[in-house]
């Protein structure tokens, strides 16, 4: 669990760092966007990790779909915002 949880955590920080590579001179502001954004994931994982039960729980479940889901938009939007700026550099 905590090999999974861990590599939740690095894809997240992946997908925010792709985010900020492509922004370009607007780097500081979308740090400053993505820091609460990871920060939330992140107590959001450490929370799955505190839970010592053995039973099914949707809670967590919920969670952690709810951590791909911002990771999946934060790659799609980097990609969507690299296509833009390769677009409007060859025009």
């Amino acid at each position: 669990m905590l090999l999974e949880i861990l590599l939740y955590w690095l894809l997240l920080l992946a997908a925010a760092a792709c985010v900020v590579a492509v922004s370009g001179r607007k780097r500081v502001a979308s740090l400053i966007v993505l820091a609460p954004i990871v920060l939330f994931c992140t107590l959001l994982l450490m929370q799955t990790l505190s839970y010592k039960g053995q039973d099914a729980n949707i809670g967590l479940g919920l969670t952690v779909f709810l951590i791909w889901a911002i990771t999946a938009l934060l790659f799609i939007l980097a990609a969507v915002m690299w296509l833009l700026k390769r677009r409007n550099r060859s025009s």
